[in-house]
């Protein structure tokens, strides 16, 4: 089997899709010996004249009682060498390690027996598996549309989920890179590169949870890290700060004076000179100043911020523009924000006066052009 160095012996050596494995048995599963794969890492681990057992799937399953799951639970490399007394069986070296596994790669279903049992099943018996067979297990009942369907994608073509996998930690990759994050960029990346594979974090999260991470001064003053994932707290203070004060400093410019005057700090460098003050403790000053441009820009909002008051005059101004009523609220571009913008000033507040200046800004807007056509035939005498 494996060399005499290592602790624990398996009961075979199998290979699968041209893969070997070492197998172990945690003898204590409801089901019958749970089989423990440990993929071998280098030929020279096994002894020479073992006998090598190839397999499928379903000889699989029809030989251990349970489904192949597609991956290892350890390298042979990490079974442990020396003295072993204080270990039961080889389970008791990889129990973490697959807990762990099933919680980072979202494929929680690992650790759930009934499911265990209902793909052993459908491998035996050659019968297709949906996903609504496995309505009654825990696992099913604690997870959503996404990841179910995950699980079945992954049992159909795991080596379609690999790719996706990997195609994920590169794109995550290159952000932090672009991000100049340093620290353990490579478990972060693979860690996130799982959860928006398996529907557990939505892509359109990454880049917020790269924020937090990145920069725990915001973290801190959002909330704190309980409003990672589990598997990603352990991150925080991981990495060395060099953004650290740019997301507080961004979400500090948003709040009080918007996304064009962000861009034209960050263009001038004004924004980089703030976040150093963040970064060096100087959080309260940087708000009060941020309030004092906040004050002469929009002097009819003094005392508040633009976060609070904008989204109303924007939302209105973009009714007119865009002819749109009710909730149905169409973003503005860039421009059209600062004009906007300009035009809260100009009415200093006025709702009515805010209109005015809106109509004539946009003119040519389909808005006001149908608004003014309407008017136009309500105004006509209506025959009878």
């Amino acid at each position: 089997m494996l060399t005499n160095e290592f602790a624990f012996q398996p009961e075979m050596i199998i290979e699968i899709e041209d893969v070997l494995y070492a197998v172990f048995f945690d003898t204590d599963e409801e089901f019958g010996d749970f089989p423990i794969l440990a993929r071998v890492d280098s030929p020279n681990f096994v002894k020479v004249g073992t006998e090598v057992k190839e397999m499928d799937s379903q000889i699989f399953a029809a030989t251990f009682g349970y489904a192949f799951r597609g991956h290892e639970d350890l390298l042979v490399s990490e079974i442990l060498e020396g003295d072993t007394t204080e270990y039961r069986t080889i389970f008791d070296v990889t129990e973490r390690k697959l807990e762990a596994k099933a919680s980072e790669t979202g494929m929680s279903w690992i650790l759930d027996p009934d499911v265990q049992a209902a793909f052993l099943a459908a491998t035996l018996t050659g019968t297709p598996l949906s996903t609504d067979d496995l309505s009654n297990t825990d696992w099913y009942k604690s997870s959503s549309k996404e990841q179910r369907d995950f699980m079945a994608k992954y049992y159909a073509n795991p080596q379609q989920v690999e790719n996706e996998i990997k195609s994920n930690i590169s794109s995550i990759t290159q952000e932090m890179i672009s991000r100049n994050m340093k620290g353990p960029v490579d478990d972060l990346a693979r860690v996130l590169a799982y959860g928006v594979t398996t529907f557990t974090i939505s892509p359109d999260e990454v880049n917020q949870f790269l924020d937090y991470i990145d920069d725990p001064t915001y973290l801190d003053m959002i909330g704190g890290k309980e409003l990672l994932p589990e598997n990603l707290q352990p991150f925080v203070g991981q990495f060395t700060g060099v953004n650290a004060g740019q997301s507080t400093t961004k979400g500090l410019i948003l709040d009080a004076l918007g996304i064009n005057a962000y861009e034209s700090m960050v263009e001038s460098g004004a924004f980089y000179k703030l976040a150093a003050r963040v970064r060096a403790g100087d959080l309260e000053g940087v708000k009060e100043e941020l309030q004092t441009q906040h004050d002469v820009l929009y002097p009819g909002f003094k005392g508040s911020n633009y976060s609070i008051w904008n989204g109303q005059f924007s939302n209105r101004a973009s009714r007119v523009i865009n002819g749109t009523t009710g909730g149905q609220v169409v973003k503005l571009t860039q421009s059209q924000q600062q004009t906007v913008d300009d035009a809260i000033v100009e009415a200093n507040g006025d709702y009515n006066q805010f209109d005015k200046i809106i109509r004539t800004k946009f003119i040519d807007s389909p808005g006001v052009k149908n608004a003014f056509l309407e008017d136009l035939v309500r105004a006509l005498p209506q025959g009878y």
